[in-house]
């Protein structure tokens, strides 16, 4: 009787010993993959609807948050647009492209607002001396409120 007590202590704690270990193991697996970076992919801009200057999913109905991209028409493997958005706003950093690859603006975004510095290269050919550069550089930056977070040293 007392082997037969025995062996169902045993027998149950062996199923929640292994219960145990099974949820232990998925949450140390999503650990791991938090850890590692499990990005979101970017969002093609051209899958999203624009209402009233916001981005809207058109499967959801809800405003998109998340990483976005905008490739260019001729060459769909070079990036024209890359930046984030908020409740369908643009927040954080925003790049555009030039086709060769330089950037033509970059800044970041507050919740749909310019916020930092931002710089504008309008030309997109490489310059000669690196003088005439940041001469270029100096002419063509523009400021913003500091974004959130930034501080105003």
């Amino acid at each position: 009787m007392r082997r037969e007590k025995m062996a169902e202590v045993d027998s149950v704690w062996r199923i929640r010993c292994g219960a145990t270990r099974r949820v232990f193991r998925l949450g140390l697996f999503a650990l791991v993959a938090l850890a590692v970076g499990c990005e979101v992919a970017p969002r093609e801009l051209a899958d999203l609807t624009v209402v009233d200057s916001v981005y809207i999913d058109p499967e959801s109905g809800a405003p998109w948050s998340g990483p976005v991209v905008r490739y260019f028409e001729d060459d769909p493997e070079l990036v024209q647009v890359e930046g984030t958005l908020l409740d369908g706003t643009w927040h954080d950093d925003f790049v555009v492209y030039h086709v060769n690859g330089r950037i033509r603006y970059m800044g970041s975004f507050n919740r749909g607002d310019r916020c930092g510095a931002w710089t504008e290269n309008a030309d997109s050919t490489e310059l000669g001396s690196v003088y005439e550069a940041l001469l270029r550089e100096v002419e063509t930056m523009g400021m913003y409120p500091p974004c959130e977070g930034e501080d105003r040293e």
